[in-house]
């Protein structure tokens, strides 16, 4: 049995297994809040259109921003990782979502879009962040605390999209926004408890940047994969409930289809991490699940009226091909160094190639005024993704050749 009560190295000193749990439980609990911002919003957006002080023109740039300050804001998140060590950076990002989830409530298209992207970009320095200190921590575990975190943070969507519309009900729209800043204390407890019993991780300084494996092709096969299955992922967190509403479903009606849609992704979100781990390659599990979400997105187009079925499915490809994005990061690195340096370049690349996704399908949406074009769009995403995801899930690592 590998030990994973202690762990040296470049990471630094040695992590008991208290350490350990607690810093298990804070990654976890992080995981949860990742995405509480941006999927409160979706169910929002027809009524905040008719809000005064709200541009009708914010909500397409509403579903895109937080996508985008993931690209932008993900290559300085190693840099501060090194700075702080994992943990440290890790509650302050947390401080900063709650900030900018606060921020969203001020009741103007100005304090949405400032508060969006402060929460957005402390997000997207999370989301380098955990899959780093997930490898770094628990190399004997990784696979099994990815699909925690990845589950967790389903579990924070799905809560999120189907409880802001009744909050609204009950404290406004505004405080039905500021509300999830509070799960940002839980995470914190035990992440600082860390960071005051022990020196928390950190990587190298060294004099070493940031290397993006720019000139690698499985490095760009992992980043496409990425980027082209959360152009589909955050496309559905986006706009799934304005196109349920336009069949006919009501405000609350939607919002819990958007609950199942990240709810229903978790069994996918804790299997594939844990499966991936156990198989020669992945390159099955991609095209697996580049074909479940074609065929989801075809049959919403298709037959509207099986909205819960086909959003089921939709749930069970995104929950699976999001940890499995995640978990290629990993695969595909050598060690802690090369995993920061793959997680940079398919986390800022793949988030630039995502936040097109909601940007493209508003537009087109406006255009088409209808729901048929942007959804054969996605549906068209389904083949890179499914060749990408082919070359990504071969039995190599990135550097070796190939």
């Amino acid at each position: 049995m590998a030990k994973n009560s202690t762990i040296t190295g470049r990471l630094g000193p040695a992590v008991d297994r208290n350490g350990l749990v607690l810093v298990g439980v804070g990654a976890v609990l992080a995981g949860f809040n990742l995405r509480l911002a941006i999927a409160s919003l979706p169910p929002l957006l027809d009524d905040l259109r008719r809000q005064p002080g709200i541009s009708a023109g914010a909500a397409v740039v509403l579903a895109s921003l937080p996508f985008a300050c993931f690209g932008v804001v993900a290559l300085a998140a190693p840099r501060f990782v090194r700075f702080l060590g994992a943990e440290t950076a890790l509650a302050v990002v947390l401080i900063g979502i709650a900030i900018g989830t606060l921020l969203r409530a001020g009741g103007s298209t100005a304090a949405l879009l400032i508060g969006t992207t402060v929460a957005a970009a402390a997000i997207a320095v999370a989301n380098v962040i955990l899959p780093v200190l997930i490898r770094g921590r628990f190399p004997a575990r990784t696979g099994l605390l990815i699909g925690l975190y990845t589950a967790a943070l389903s579990i924070g969507a799905g809560l999120a999209g189907a409880a802001t519309v009744p909050l609204a009900r009950w404290l406004g729209w505004q405080g039905a926004l500021a509300v999830w800043a509070i799960p940002t204390a839980f995470p914190l407890v035990p992440l600082i408890l860390v960071v005051r019993l022990r020196s928390p991780v950190a990587l190298p300084r060294a004099g070493r940047g940031l290397h993006l494996p720019l000139g690698d092709r499985l490095a760009w096969q992992v980043t496409l994969f990425f980027g082209l299955q959360a152009a589909i992922v955050f496309s559905g967190l986006s706009w799934l409930p304005s196109l349920l509403h336009s069949e006919g479903y009501s405000a609350s009606a939607a919002g819990v289809l958007l609950a199942l849609y990240a709810l229903g992704g978790v069994p996918a979100s804790l299997a594939t991490p844990m499966l991936a781990t156990r198989v020669s390659n992945q390159r099955l599990l991609a095209v697996g699940c580049a074909a479940i979400e074609a065929a989801a997105l075809a049959g919403l187009a298709a037959v509207p009226g099986g909205a819960p079925g086909w959003v089921g499915l939709f749930a069970l490809g995104q929950g699976a091909s999001f940890s499995l994005a995640v978990s290629l990061i990993a695969l595909r690195s050598s060690g802690e160094l090369q995993s920061a340096d793959l997680s940079g370049m398919a986390q800022s690349i793949g988030y630039v190639i995502a936040a097109a996704g909601p940007f493209t399908v508003g537009v087109l949406h406006a255009a088409a005024q209808d729901w048929t074009v942007p959804t054969i769009f996605l549906i068209a995403l389904c083949l890179p993704m499914a060749v990408a995801g082919a070359g990504a899930g071969r039995a190599q690592r990135v550097g070796a050749g190939g």
